[in-house]
C-alpha cells in the first residue's frame, strides 16, 4: 500500500517499486485534480477513508488511502455518499483514481468526455504512470524531470 505524505501544498507517494505504479498514479491524480489544491485528501480523511501511520524523514504524517473501502462507497449513488462532496469533474477524477488501483468505481467512457482538457491530460498522465512508471507520464504532466542516476 502506498503512502501519501504532505509536501508543501502537494501530496507525494512513498511507493517506489514497479508494483506500486498504479497506487502512485492514483495518489498523484487525487493531489493534482481540480482547480488549485485538490480537496479529496482532506475529505477522504474526514470520511474515514485514510489511515495514518507514522511520519516520513521530514516529519510529515504518512497516510494510506483505503482504496477498497472507497470503491465500496463509490458503488453507491453520489447523493448517498456521506462526508464526500465535489463537482462532477471532481467526482470523475476520484472515480478514475479509485479505478486505477481497484479496477472498480469508474465509468471511463462517460467520465473522460465530461472533463476539460487540463483534467484529461492529468488522466492521461496517470494512465501512463500506472502503465510505465513516472517517466512514462512526463509528456502529460507538469513535473520536474527525474535526476540522472
Amino acid at each position: 500500500m502506498a503512502e501519501w505524505s504532505t509536501i508543501g501544498n502537494a501530496l507525494q507517494s512513498s511507493a517506489k517499486d514497479r508494483t506500486s505504479w498504479r497506487i502512485e498514479a492514483a495518489s498523484w491524480l487525487l493531489a493534482e485534480s481540480g482547480a488549485g489544491i485538490s480537496h479529496w485528501p482532506e475529505l477522504l480523511d474526514k470520511a474515514g477513508l485514510v489511515e495514518w501511520d507514522g511520519q516520513d524523514a521530514e516529519g510529515y504524517g504518512l497516510a494510506f488511502v483505503k482504496w477498497e473501502a472507497l470503491a465500496r462507497r463509490l458503488a453507491q449513488p453520489i447523493e448517498r455518499i456521506a462526508n464526500l462532496h465535489g463537482t462532477n469533474a471532481e467526482w470523475a477524477m476520484l472515480r478514475f483514481a479509485c479505478s486505477l488501483v481497484t479496477g472498480k468505481g469508474g465509468d471511463w467512457g462517460a467520465d473522460l468526455t465530461s472533463l476539460d482538457h487540463a483534467n484529461q491530460r492529468i488522466i492521461l498522465g496517470a494512465l501512463a504512470w500506472a502503465a510505465g512508471g513516472i517517466t512514462a507520464a512526463y509528456p502529460y504532466m507538469d513535473l520536474p524531470e527525474p535526476e540522472a542516476g
